[in-house]
């Protein structure tokens, strides 16, 4: 019995565009870390407000 490989493309990071390894098919990386993330967060929340 052999393992599925499945092979993903790349994301970037949403916040610096950086080239991603996905490890996981069923739940992309979208994010190189938490503080990205937050950072990403945040600015959507500040643009709601001053939209």
């Amino acid at each position: 019995m052999g393992v599925i490989e499945i092979e993903v493309d790349p994301l970037p990071c949403k916040w610096c565009r950086r080239p991603l390894e996905q490890r996981r098919w069923w739940a992309p990386k979208r994010f190189c870390g938490n503080w990205h993330r937050v950072k990403y967060r945040l600015a959507q929340i500040l643009e709601f407000v001053l939209a």
